[in-house]
Order: C-alpha cells, then sequence, then structure tokens
C-alpha cells in the first residue's frame, strides 16, 4: 500500500459535521485517524475530538461487492472492524474481546455513574446492516464478566457481577426495540436493597414501540427461578405536561421461601422484619392508570409468616382472594392460626371491602382472647399506589374496643410479674401514616383496683432500629398494696393517684417524662408500710428515715405507719429531678409518718442520675439488709 495523507479542516454529512481532521496511512497498513470536534448526531460522546489507530486488514473488491477489516484502537478500548458492501447490502460488525470495564469511565458523554467502574472485563459484538431498499437494523450482544463498581457514599456496589446483554432493533425508523438482560452471578446492593445471585440467575426481557406521542412497552417480563414471575406492559405518554402512563400486570407470582429470602429479607431487616420463615404462594394481577389502581385480583395461597429469629408473631394457613373494584366478587380472607408473642388468637376470616387502591374490613371483626375480646370496628390499609395513596389518608387506619382482657392471662403471656385485673378501652382511631403510628382516645387499663389511662400514645419505627414512642398516662386510685406485692417493693397500704405528663421513650427505655405519684388529698387515717418498702423508699436520693431502723427497739417492729406518701421526679438528659409532698432547703419529703414509732422520709439528692438510679432499684432484693441513708453497697 502507498503512504496516503490527508487532512481537512471539516468534513459535513447532514447534519453530522468533524473539524480539524487528520487520516494516515503507512505502507504496513497502519492507519490514524483524529479530529478535534464534532457537532451533530453523538456530540455528546465525541464533542472533543477522538483519536483512533489500527491496522487494516484484507481488502476484497469484487465488481460492486467490497469487504474490509481492521483492528482499532480508541480510548483504552480495542475492537476488530468487519465493513462488507454487497449487491447494495450495507454491513457493519464491530467486535470486542476481554476488554476492561473501567476503561468507559474515561470516555466523554456518558454518565457521571461510569466513573464507579472499578473491575470487569466485557466481550461485545455490535452488527449495524443498512438493506438496499434503505432501511436499517441494529443488534447487539454481549457478556460482562466480574463486573465492580462503588459509589462515592456507598449506597450502590457491585462485586463480580456476570451479565449478558443483547438487543435488536430491527428497523432504526420504526421505532421498535427488544431489550434482554440477564444476570447470572455476583452480589447487588442498591440501598436497603441486596441480592447475592450465585444461587440464582435474573432474566428480563422488555419489547419497546415508541413514536412522537407514547413509549409503548409491549411485553415486560421478568423471571428469577422459583422466586418471582413478572409479565405485563406499560405505556408512557410523552406529549403534554401531566403524568399519562399506565402499567398492567397480567400476572406477578411470588413463591415463599425463596422470594422472601433473595427480595424481601434484604429490605425488611430495616424493620428488624428479618429473621422470618416464610412458606406458600402469592399471585397478583391488576392495572394502574395515572398514577391509581383501576382494578386487581389478589390470591394468596397457603401463606404463613413465623418469626422464629425473634418470636414476636406468627400467621399460618392464609388464604385469601381479593379483587378492588369488583364489587360484585366477596372479597375474604381467612387463616388458621394467629400468634402474637404468646398471645394465641387462633383462626379467623374476615370479609373485605372492595374499594380499589385499598384492604378493609367489610364487617367488623370479633376476636376472642385472653378471656375477654377485641373487637376490629374498621381497619383499612391503603395500597402503594393507590388511589387514596398520597392524599392526605394515612397508609393504615384502625378503630377497636378491647373487651375486659384478663390481665393474669396477659401477664402471663409477656412474662411480667403476675398481677389481676381487667384491660378495656375503646380506640377511635389508629393511624399509621409514613411509619408514625398514632392513637387517638383512650386505653384504659382497670387493674391493682383501680385505673390507668393512657392518652396521645404514638409510636415511631416499631419494628425498625431505634423504636420511639410518646405518651400520657393518668393514674387512679390504684391500690397500692396490690401494686407493690406484685413488683416485690415490700407491702404499702393505701391508695394511688398519679399521672406520667410528655413520656418519651427510645429503644423502649424512658429517655424524658413528667411524673408523679402519691396518695389521693382525700385519703384519710393511717396506713402500714413494712419495713422492706421504708428500705426501698430511702434508696431514693440518699435519703433517710428520721428514727434508726437498725437500732435494738425499732427492730422489734416490721410494720410502720404512714399518713401521706409522694414523689414526683421530672427526667431530662439522664437527670431525674426529685420533688415530694413538701420540701426545704435541703431535702424534699418523701414520706409522713404517723403514730409511733413516726418515721418520716426525705430526699437530700433532687438530681439523680437515672441509670444508675434504676439499676440501684434492680438490684436491690427481699434478702439485702436494711440500709438507711444511703444506696446499698450492690
Amino acid at each position: 500500500m502507498p503512504e496516503i495523507g490527508f487532512t481537512a479542516a471539516s468534513i459535513e454529512y447532514g447534519e453530522l459535521r468533524i473539524e480539524r481532521v487528520r487520516a494516515d496511512l503507512s505502507a504496513t497498513n497502519r492507519f490514524d485517524l483524529v479530529f478535534e470536534r464534532m457537532t451533530g448526531p453523538g456530540e455528546a460522546y465525541l464533542r472533543d475530538g477522538l483519536t483512533v489507530t489500527g491496522s487494516l486488514g484484507p481488502v476484497s473488491m469484487e465488481g460492486n461487492n467490497l469487504e474490509v477489516s481492521s483492528t482499532l484502537e480508541a480510548g483504552g478500548l480495542k475492537a476488530l472492524l468487519n465493513v462488507a458492501d454487497r449487491d447494495g447490502e450495507f454491513l457493519l460488525q464491530l467486535n470486542f474481546t476481554g476488554q476492561p470495564m473501567n476503561e468507559l469511565a474515561k470516555w466523554p458523554g456518558l454518565p457521571s455513574t461510569a466513573a464507579w467502574l472499578s473491575s470487569g472485563q466485557f466481550d461485545a459484538e455490535i452488527t449495524l446492516k443498512r438493506r438496499a431498499d434503505g432501511s436499517a437494523a441494529l443488534a447487539w450482544q454481549s457478556a460482562i464478566d466480574g463486573l465492580g463498581f462503588d459509589s462515592p457514599e456507598g449506597r450502590y456496589a457491585g462485586e463480580s457481577l456476570q451479565l449478558e446483554l443483547a438487543g435488536s432493533w430491527p428497523d432504526i425508523e420504526a421505532g421498535a426495540l427488544v431489550v434482554q438482560v440477564g444476570v447470572r452471578g455476583g452480589e447487588l446492593l442498591i440501598d436497603d436493597f441486596y441480592r447475592n445471585f450465585s444461587s440464582a440467575g435474573l432474566d428480563a426481557r422488555a419489547d419497546l414501540r415508541w413514536n412522537d406521542a407514547e413509549l409503548d412497552i409491549a411485553r415486560l417480563s421478568l423471571g428469577d427461578d422459583g422466586a418471582v414471575s413478572v409479565e405485563g406492559r406499560a405505556r408512557l405518554g410523552l406529549s403534554g405536561e401531566d403524568a399519562d402512563w399506565s402499567v398492567e400486570i397480567s400476572r406477578l407470582e411470588l413463591d415463599f421461601p425463596a422470594a422472601y429470602q433473595r427480595y424481601v429479607e434484604p429490605m425488611a431487616a430495616a424493620w428488624t422484619l428479618n429473621g422470618l420463615e416464610m412458606t406458600g404462594r402469592v399471585l397478583w394481577n391488576g392495572e394502574w392508570a395515572s398514577g391509581a389502581l383501576v382494578s386487581g385480583d389478589l390470591e394468596v395461597n397457603d401463606l404463613s409468616i413465623v418469626d422464629i429469629e425473634r418470636e414476636r408473631f406468627a400467621i399460618t394457613g392464609l388464604e385469601a382472594r381479593f379483587r378492588p373494584g369488583d364489587h360484585a366478587f366477596d372479597s375474604k380472607l381467612n387463616w388458621r392460626g394467629l400468634l402474637f408473642g404468646r398471645i394465641n388468637l387462633g383462626a379467623g376470616e374476615a370479609a373485605l371491602d372492595s374499594e380499589p387502591g385499598s384492604i378493609a374490613l367489610k364487617d367488623p371483626l370479633k376476636l376472642e382472647v385472653l378471656g375477654g375480646g377485641v373487637e376490629l370496628r374498621t381497619l383499612k390499609i391503603i395500597l402503594p399506589g393507590g388511589r387514596a395513596d398520597g392524599r392526605g389518608e394515612p397508609d393504615v387506619l384502625l378503630r377497636a374496643r378491647i373487651n375486659e382482657l384478663d390481665m393474669g392471662q396477659l401477664t402471663t403471656a409477656l412474662d411480667w410479674p403476675a398481677f389481676s385485673g381487667k384491660l378495656s378501652g375503646e380506640i377511635p382511631g389508629v393511624s399509621l401514616d409514613d411509619g408514625v403510628l398514632g392513637i387517638d382516645g383512650e386505653i384504659r387499663f382497670d387493674v391493682f383496683g383501680g385505673r390507668i389511662a393512657v392518652q396521645n400514645l404514638s409510636m415511631e419505627r416499631a419494628f425498625g432500629v431505634l423504636p420511639g414512642l410518646a405518651a400520657d398516662l393518668n393514674v387512679v386510685d390504684l391500690d397500692l398494696e396490690q401494686l407493690t406485692q406484685t413488683f416485690s417493693f415490700g407491702r404499702i397500704a393505701g391508695r394511688l393517684d398519679g399521672h406520667v405528663s410528655d413520656l418519651r421513650m427510645l429503644d423502649w427505655k424512658p429517655v424524658a417524662f413528667d411524673a408523679w405519684l402519691g396518695t389521693p388529698e382525700g385519703q384519710g387515717g393511717s396506713k402500714d408500710i413494712s419495713r422492706q418498702a421504708v428500705n426501698r423508699l430511702t434508696t431514693i436520693g440518699g435519703g433517710a428515715a428520721t428514727t434508726a431502723l437498725t437500732g435494738p427497739l425499732m427492730r422489734m417492729f416490721s410494720n410502720f405507719s404512714y399518713r401521706r406518701l409522694g414523689l414526683g421526679c421530672r427526667l431530662q438528659n439522664n437527670v431525674c429531678q426529685l420533688r415530694g409532698l413538701a420540701e426545704d432547703a435541703s431535702s424534699v419529703l418523701i414520706l409522713e409518718g404517723a403514730g409511733v414509732p413516726k418515721i418520716t422520709i426525705r430526699a437530700f439528692n433532687r438530681n439523680i442520675d437515672w441509670p444508675t438510679m434504676v439499676s440501684n432499684l434492680s438490684a436491690i432484693s427481699a434478702e439485702n439488709p436494711v440500709q438507711v441513708g444511703g444506696v446499698p453497697d450492690s
């Protein structure tokens, strides 16, 4: 071949323009092609020019037929190029073998996420065909091995991923494209979602059609080897400012436990809903239009969910058939077993309303439990994408009544100290909105011969990390003797009133409140208090009984009399600020004695470290010797 040199200020073809062009071909068939700027189609990728080097291979010319092959090197990548023009049909093939993925990060015009690439190599074949009638087709297939990437903030990452990608564009002018993706191995992290593909791969396909007015995904499918199967189609309007889209799922099938292990559990871990055991199957088909669920059909077959790791709940044998929007169909669900902790609700059945976009009870549901009952008068769950979703309505709405649950059975089930009484209450409204559980009205506990009422109750992240709780409590006319003996505090006779205002708990531990507990104003006469209870009270605030209980005479008494009792605590920043029945410059009065011998208990330390106080009270047992005027060594 002769040496050839070519330069041009610019070359234009239609809307394409390349500037400051230079091409050289040596006698050994090596060539260089350089241009410094491109405008027009593709300029986003090659705006700042490109340098291509390579070696020209065999050239075959016979009549009107031409075939040329060559090697190419550009931007750190190498390829084999084959060009053929036979009887008016033009064919271009570009082949890549074992090319490093991280070199793509150097190419201009690619998304900034290309800089995340750290490892992997790819093989690819791209074929462009222009037929004799002027129509053109494009096809490609590629395989990526050992793909690794990591976003700067660590939210997205991949390791050792193996991908297969293919696509065909049968007629470039017609706007029809088929894309196929397969994942064969490796690990993928996307925010809270994590998936290891070593046990099973994933296949997806989309058939796209488009024009100036809309994009139509005529076929959308996804399969995951026995865990998830999806078939459907979608449409997106490309004209107008308002959202105009629709999705039709002809079949969505989830098979458990595989679907839970591969897809649900990694995301559910944020709500501590990992470690569940799930079996059964869920089938769904439905249609969304302009952001709202239009219709659907949900079928649940023998679904069981058991919290085997934390033993908080279990439901077995759940069967359901639900058709939102079809008022002629009797949607319902039933279950063989329902368990919350050790509270067994047994089997049950519920009729469901058919309003589109939500799941709701059609009739009140009554459950017999713990010697009483729970009546769910209203239960409504707003489905994501439903008509009510995002319009101010809570995600979950509940109205219920609790009827005389036996506290003896409840405390046994919850492994609490046993005490008697009944739990009743009217719950006018419970709402769950963006993860915050709010309760309207009052929950009433008829216990210890009196009543505890819980108001303004709200919870955040109930099943998540660092659950939070806020509430106000009113205590009315509790029997102190029942209360103190239940919790091994020592016996105190009399009644008790009080409140706990602005209670705030984090991870089920109190971090703030303003509390007061004391004998009622109208309580007359004197009441008994045991030596053990006196000892407990003296540990609070470094107080002391005015009469030494350890003296020879006092050892003869196991019970004393008191006139009134009162103790308050405002907790902030892990410090409990004490208050009592009365106070002077140096102390607050906790207990005022009566009769002979007369004892009075005062707290001299008004600001107490809360964790230390709780630890000391918990450590005291009935076998400890009586300590007066300080905190026991334990």
